[in-house]
Protein backbone atom coordinates (compact mmCIF):
# COMPACT_ATOMS: atom_id res chain seq x y z
CA UNK A 1 0.00 0.00 0.00
CA UNK A 2 1.43 3.36 -1.04
CA UNK A 3 0.91 6.30 1.27
CA UNK A 4 -0.17 9.51 -0.41
CA UNK A 5 1.26 12.56 1.27
CA UNK A 6 -0.96 15.63 1.61
CA UNK A 7 -0.25 18.71 -0.51
CA UNK A 8 2.71 20.65 0.88
CA UNK A 9 0.58 23.69 1.79
CA UNK A 10 -1.30 21.62 4.36
CA UNK A 11 1.82 21.42 6.53
CA UNK A 12 1.67 25.21 7.02
CA UNK A 13 -2.11 25.53 7.18
CA UNK A 14 -4.23 26.04 10.29
CA UNK A 15 -6.45 23.18 11.49
CA UNK A 16 -8.58 22.06 8.54
CA UNK A 17 -12.20 20.89 8.57
CA UNK A 18 -12.48 18.03 8.03
CA UNK A 19 -10.96 16.37 10.05
CA UNK A 20 -10.81 19.08 12.74
CA UNK A 21 -14.20 20.35 13.89
CA UNK A 22 -14.19 24.15 13.82
CA UNK A 23 -11.13 24.30 11.57
CA UNK A 24 -10.75 26.26 8.36
CA UNK A 25 -12.97 24.64 5.71
CA UNK A 26 -10.73 22.59 3.43
CA UNK A 27 -12.26 23.99 0.22
CA UNK A 28 -11.56 27.58 1.36
CA UNK A 29 -7.99 26.69 2.32
CA UNK A 30 -7.55 25.00 -1.07
CA UNK A 31 -8.84 28.11 -2.86
CA UNK A 32 -6.26 30.27 -1.04
CA UNK A 33 -3.52 27.74 -1.85
CA UNK A 34 -4.54 27.62 -5.52
CA UNK A 35 -4.35 31.42 -5.69
CA UNK A 36 -0.90 31.96 -4.20
CA UNK A 37 1.01 28.87 -2.98
CA UNK A 38 3.18 28.56 -6.10
CA UNK A 39 4.15 32.24 -6.08
CA UNK A 40 4.46 33.00 -2.36
CA UNK A 41 4.02 30.15 0.18
CA UNK A 42 4.34 32.41 3.23
CA UNK A 43 1.59 34.71 1.90
CA UNK A 44 -0.59 31.65 1.36
CA UNK A 45 -0.05 30.46 4.93
CA UNK A 46 -0.57 33.96 6.37
CA UNK A 47 -3.87 34.35 4.49
CA UNK A 48 -5.04 30.92 5.63
CA UNK A 49 -4.20 31.66 9.29
CA UNK A 50 -5.87 35.09 9.08
CA UNK A 51 -8.95 33.51 7.50
CA UNK A 52 -9.02 30.92 10.26
CA UNK A 53 -8.60 33.64 12.93
CA UNK A 54 -11.58 35.50 11.46
CA UNK A 55 -13.76 32.48 12.22
CA UNK A 56 -12.73 32.43 15.89
CA UNK A 57 -14.24 34.57 18.63
CA UNK A 58 -11.85 37.41 19.42
CA UNK A 59 -10.27 37.41 22.82
CA UNK A 60 -9.44 40.46 24.92
CA UNK A 61 -5.88 41.69 24.76
CA UNK A 62 -3.78 40.96 27.81
CA UNK A 63 -1.26 43.51 29.03
CA UNK A 64 -0.79 42.44 32.65
CA UNK A 65 -0.94 39.10 34.42
CA UNK A 66 -0.86 39.07 38.22
CA UNK A 67 -0.55 36.16 40.56
CA UNK A 68 -0.16 36.35 44.29
CA UNK A 69 3.63 36.22 44.03
CA UNK A 70 4.44 38.17 40.90
CA UNK A 71 3.10 40.23 38.03
CA UNK A 72 4.18 40.24 34.40
CA UNK A 73 3.34 42.99 31.96
CA UNK A 74 3.31 42.65 28.19
CA UNK A 75 3.92 45.57 25.91
CA UNK A 76 2.23 45.88 23.56
CA UNK A 77 -0.71 43.87 24.74
CA UNK A 78 -1.81 41.08 22.46
CA UNK A 79 -4.70 38.70 21.96
CA UNK A 80 -4.61 35.34 23.71
CA UNK A 81 -6.10 31.89 23.20
CA UNK A 82 -6.75 30.25 19.84
CA UNK A 83 -7.37 33.64 18.22
CA UNK A 84 -4.06 35.00 19.50
CA UNK A 85 -2.23 31.89 18.31
CA UNK A 86 -3.74 32.17 14.83
CA UNK A 87 -2.85 35.88 14.53
CA UNK A 88 0.68 35.17 15.80
CA UNK A 89 1.19 32.46 13.19
CA UNK A 90 -0.12 34.74 10.43
CA UNK A 91 2.23 37.51 11.55
CA UNK A 92 5.15 35.06 11.64
CA UNK A 93 4.50 34.02 8.04
CA UNK A 94 4.11 37.65 6.96
CA UNK A 95 7.51 38.44 8.46
CA UNK A 96 9.08 36.41 5.63
CA UNK A 97 7.43 38.45 2.88
CA UNK A 98 9.31 41.10 0.97
CA UNK A 99 8.81 44.59 2.28
CA UNK A 100 6.70 47.06 0.37
CA UNK A 101 8.67 49.11 -2.09
CA UNK A 102 7.70 52.64 -3.01
CA UNK A 103 7.74 53.93 -6.54
CA UNK A 104 10.56 56.41 -7.20
CA UNK A 105 9.56 59.79 -5.86
CA UNK A 106 10.36 63.01 -7.66
CA UNK A 107 10.19 66.57 -6.48
CA UNK A 108 7.74 68.59 -8.50
CA UNK A 109 9.06 71.83 -9.95
CA UNK A 110 8.24 74.74 -7.68
CA UNK A 111 7.52 78.20 -8.94
CA UNK A 112 8.21 80.99 -6.50
CA UNK A 113 5.42 83.50 -6.17
CA UNK A 114 6.00 87.07 -7.19
CA UNK A 115 6.55 89.16 -4.10
CA UNK A 116 5.48 92.80 -3.94
CA UNK A 117 8.85 93.72 -2.42
CA UNK A 118 12.39 93.48 -3.71
CA UNK A 119 13.31 89.96 -2.59
CA UNK A 120 16.65 89.47 -4.34
CA UNK A 121 18.23 88.74 -1.00
CA UNK A 122 15.97 85.68 -0.43
CA UNK A 123 17.69 82.45 -1.57
CA UNK A 124 15.56 80.33 -3.85
CA UNK A 125 16.79 76.81 -3.07
CA UNK A 126 13.53 74.94 -3.42
CA UNK A 127 13.78 71.93 -5.72
CA UNK A 128 17.53 72.29 -6.10
CA UNK A 129 17.43 75.55 -8.00
CA UNK A 130 19.18 78.68 -6.80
Amino acid sequence: MTSISPPSWEAWAPPLAPPTTGGLPRDEAQAIADACWDDEPHLCAALQWEHYAATLPPTPAVSLVQTGAQSVSYSPSGPVGEYGLAISRANWHRSFLDQLVSVPLRVAPVELPELPIDADWWPAEIGGES
